[in-house]
């Protein structure tokens, strides 16, 4: 009976002081607003406890700002996961200004001890076959979007001291309606490209 009690008490104390689940959180643009997508798909495959703190339409400036701003107020999280500049390729901003955005958030995460992982994104030149916004315009920010991703895996000018997730090659113009924001089908795709990748 005694070795029963002990043995109960064992199981009672290693299941009380079980692992809670790891804090990641995600910060970026539209591409990484999706509900239920990529970003929730690898929370759930890695059973994180995710805050998403992206926001359509902006820029990486903003993202290093709202990072940092967040970071003062709560820094409990082991991994940031950043995945921006689509928007910084839409517009006339400096591409290595945009870069270096993301090198500051990276910087950031490192001096609290969180993990900085970057997200490359998926390749324009399959998925941005035709946009919106017309034929010169999407052409030009391809261009730019292309030149960023180059930028930001350069030896010389791109990011340092942080896992980066490679631009995925599986996502392609059929996953995305508007040539830009992926549909259901690229997020399931691009979700597996990020956590075959981490």
């Amino acid at each position: 009976m005694r070795k029963i009690v002990l043995l109960l008490l064992c199981v009672v104390l290693l299941t009380s002081f079980s692992t809670p689940p790891l804090r990641v959180l995600f910060i970026g643009d539209s591409l990484t607003c999706y509900t239920g997508g990529w970003q929730d798909m690898v929370s759930k495959h890695f059973g994180y406890q995710s805050l998403n703190k992206s926001s359509g339409g902006k820029r990486t400036d903003w993202m290093r700002l709202t990072l940092n701003d967040h970071l003062k107020r709560d820094s409990m999280f082991t991994s940031v996961f950043i995945y921006g500049g689509c928007n910084d390729a839409f517009s006339y901003v400096n591409l290595q200004g945009a870069v270096n955005n993301i090198q500051m958030m990276v910087d950031s995460c490192n001096r609290r001890g969180i993990r900085p992982i970057v997200i490359v994104g998926y390749d324009p030149i399959k998925v941005m076959v035709r946009t919106v916004y017309g034929t010169e315009t999407t052409d030009r920010c391809r261009a730019r979007y292309v030149e960023f991703q180059k930028l930001m895996v350069d030896p010389k000018t791109g990011l340092k001291n942080c896992l980066i997730i490679p631009k995925d090659t599986s996502v392609t113009f059929k996953d995305a309606g508007d040539g830009v924001h992926v549909s259901l089908s690229g997020q399931k795709k691009f979700a597996d490209w990020v956590i075959k990748h981490l």
